[in-house]
């Protein structure tokens, strides 16, 4: 399902059944992740934290996680907004073990 003009959809992880997004458009189309942890840190300017696990890399290599990391941050911190505009926003937590996990402050 393709969420509303953001560049993905969202589709069915094969590791764990639960749902994962996939980038719809280049330099990174085709990647499958998933987000983990949100936080936020407060100081001049709020920051967020999250983490998040590559599912599927879709034949790509990530040499420089940074510009990865701005990018699906960017997503995260729009769906968040779009979130709280439709008080439709959802945390269902687990614990995701055996997986490579990134650690992002956007």
């Amino acid at each position: 399902m393709k969420l509303n003009n953001l560049p993905v959809v969202t589709v069915q992880s094969n590791s764990d059944g639960l749902e994962a997004l996939k980038l719809t458009e280049e330099p990174f189309a085709g990647i499958i992740y998933t987000y983990g942890r949100v936080s936020f840190e407060e100081g001049d300017k709020l920051k967020i934290k999250f983490d998040y696990s590559i599912v599927d890399y879709a034949d790509k290599v990530i040499t420089d996680p940074k510009p990865f990391e701005k990018y699906i941050g960017d997503i995260l911190v729009e769906l968040i907004h779009r979130g709280i505009e439709k008080n439709n926003l959802t945390y269902t937590g687990r614990i995701v073990t055996g997986k490579q996990i990134g650690r992002a402050h956007v």
